[in-house]
C-alpha cells in the first residue's frame, strides 16, 4: 500500500487528456505513441496527481466524487498507483 505521504506526478513524455463529464480519458506515451484508456475513477486519480497532493489527498479528492468506503478506495488506488508507476506513466 502507498504512503499517504507519497506526491505522485505524471512522467515527463506522459501526456493526460480527459474525455468529458466522467467519460473517462486517455494516456499517451509521446515517445512510443502508446495510448492507454481510463475509467472515470483512473482519470480522476490522473487529474489529481499534481506534484504537491499527497497520496491522502488524492484519496480524498477521488472519494468526494465517487460514493464508495474510504479505505476500500485507498486500497484500490494504491494497487493502481503501484501499476502505473510500473508501467512508467507516473512517478
Amino acid at each position: 500500500m502507498q504512503e499517504d505521504a507519497r506526491v505522485f506526478s505524471l512522467n515527463d513524455g506522459v501526456s493526460f487528456q480527459q474525455l468529458g463529464n466522467e467519460e473517462g480519458a486517455v494516456v499517451l506515451v509521446v515517445e512510443t505513441g502508446q495510448l492507454f484508456t481510463c475509467n472515470a475513477t483512473t482519470a480522476k486519480f490522473l487529474n489529481s496527481i499534481d506534484g504537491s497532493r499527497t497520496f491522502s489527498q488524492v484519496v480524498d479528492e477521488v472519494n468526494s466524487v465517487f460514493d464508495v468506503p474510504r479505505e476500500e478506495l485507498q486500497k484500490d488506488l494504491s494497487t493502481m498507483a503501484e501499476q502505473l508507476v510500473a508501467e512508467g506513466l507516473i512517478k
